[in-house]
């Protein structure tokens, strides 16, 4: 029986152009554990192809110059799955990273992880139901880090694996325990294949049935946006991918005017030639 000694655990974070499910992973950083201890780490930006929001730059401090040269995301993700191997994956508030993964590896037709996902922020609200907070910044000082920084995604995911050791510590495991009683004591594990965008069901749609043909035949077609600079005016696109999002639908499809990938709301649409 496999013991956690024995087993390797990813401990990961993204950092992003926003917190919506269209917004872009801009930096994968994960550390690698076996035997208790960091054994590789892995850090890349990505180039989302697109200008980084001020309110996201004010966080990370992650600029437009800083990804300009950088790999695009297909590239940075395929070799974050061959650093996580079959690795068990580590996250704070994991569900909002997963998401993001989720999305992006089916908009690249990319396979999706299959790694069992432990999230500390669920951990720390079992288990220390009395603190106030459970942000990572707050956890961080509670916990007392010894790593400096913040809001960076290889930093980041240092600070939570000093963390997540820190709460198997304190709930009375060591290293010489059985993976079988860390899952039964940290819960059914998360995984990418749950956060995949929801299906596009409404085939009476007739946007949508349109959409839908045209990305079969990986063809263009020509639309009228009600936002933008281009508001009111045709513009041809290239479909990417449709998905939904809380109550809206959405196309994202590279824009031929402006030479990159945008997002659209559906309802935005006032007509598809």
């Amino acid at each position: 029986m496999s013991s956690l000694m024995e087993t390797p655990f990813v401990v990961f974070d993204t950092e992003t152009t926003g917190l919506s499910l269209t917004a872009r992973i801009i930096e994968v950083g994960g550390v690698k554990i076996y035997g208790g201890r960091i054994v590789e780490e892995f850090s890349s930006l990505a180039n989302p192809q697109r200008s980084i929001p001020s309110k996201a730059t004010e966080i990370h401090g992650i600029t437009d110059e800083m990804v300009a040269n950088a790999p695009p995301l297909p590239k940075v993700l395929q070799r974050f799955s061959n650093f996580i191997g079959e690795a068990i994956l580590v996250g704070h508030n994991a569900v909002f990273d997963l998401r993001m993964l989720a999305f992006h590896l089916e908009r690249e037709q990319m396979p999706l992880f299959s790694n069992p996902t432990v999230d500390t922020h669920t951990l720390m609200r079992k288990y220390f139901p009395q603190l106030e907070k459970y942000s990572l910044p707050f956890l961080i000082q509670y916990w007392q880090s010894p790593y400096k920084g913040c809001h960076r995604a290889l930093v980041d995911a240092r600070h939570t694996a000093f963390i997540f050791f820190r709460i198997l510590e304190k709930n009375g495991f060591s290293l010489s325990d059985s993976l079988k009683n860390f899952w039964e004591w940290a819960g059914e594990p998360l995984y990418v294949k749950n956060y995949l965008p929801k299906p596009l069901n409404d085939p009476s749609d007739p946007k949508l049935k349109m959409l839908t043909q045209v990305m079969q035949k990986d063809g263009d077609l020509k639309i009228i946006y009600t936002n933008g600079h281009l508001a009111f005016k045709p513009r041809v696109v290239h479909p990417i991918i449709c998905f939904r999002c809380g109550k809206h639908y959405y196309m994202e499809a590279f824009c031929y005017t402006d030479q990159i990938v945008k997002t659209f709301r559906l309802d935005r649409i006032l007509k598809i030639f």
